[in-house]
């Protein structure tokens, strides 16, 4: 099996930029897990469009957001999964658009193959596939908070005219013995 990194295309010039969360809020926010059905209160996110802004269907800063477009599709993916909806607001302009905070369930994936610079942010990523049973899904024991799909979930998404989405493909670790 193949898994991919789920990634926003940085080539969008006009793109629109969230600000940055700090690693404690982003951590609280991934870490608070819903159930399907479970409503939570918007999260509202000021931004400040240009004339150009474009608002693609992946974000991937300050956490992973999705479109709805994105989600319908995920969703049938992860079924028991809750998402918490994420309003990208304008005040100047008085836009708002809709994300949905992508919330893969957390496995231990990783290889042992796996290598961590000395401050414990990840140089080189290798996956164990015994032991991934989701079609997307976050791993623990990472400081960063990517998203993984595997070959199906991935080409379910390229077959979509999906805009500002990337996939780069992640190793998997050797035969075991």
């Amino acid at each position: 099996m193949r898994y991919f990194q789920l990634l926003a295309d940085e080539r969008i010039i006009h793109r629109i930029q969230p600000p940055a969360w700090s690693l404690l809020r982003q951590q609280e926010l991934l870490g608070a897990i819903s159930a399907p059905g479970e409503e939570q209160l918007p999260l509202t996110v000021h931004v400040q469009e240009e004339r150009n802004t474009i608002y693609p269907d992946l974000l991937d800063s300050p956490a992973p957001l999705v479109s709805g477009r994105v989600k319908s599709l995920l969703e049938l993916f992860l079924p028991d999964t809750g998402w918490r909806a994420v309003m990208l607001t304008d005040i100047r302009r008085g836009s708002q658009h809709l994300y949905w905070l992508l919330q893969p369930p957390v496995i231990d994936a990783l290889s042992e193959q796996t290598i961590f610079r000395p401050d414990g942010t990840l140089k080189h990523l290798v996956l164990d596939h015994d032991k991934i049973d989701q079609p997307l899904f976050r791993i623990s024991g990472l400081r960063e908070p990517y998203v993984y799909v595997n070959l199906a979930a991935a080409e379910s998404l390229l077959r979509r005219s999906y805009t500002g989405i990337r996939l780069l493909r992640i190793p998997i670790e050797a035969q075991k013995q």
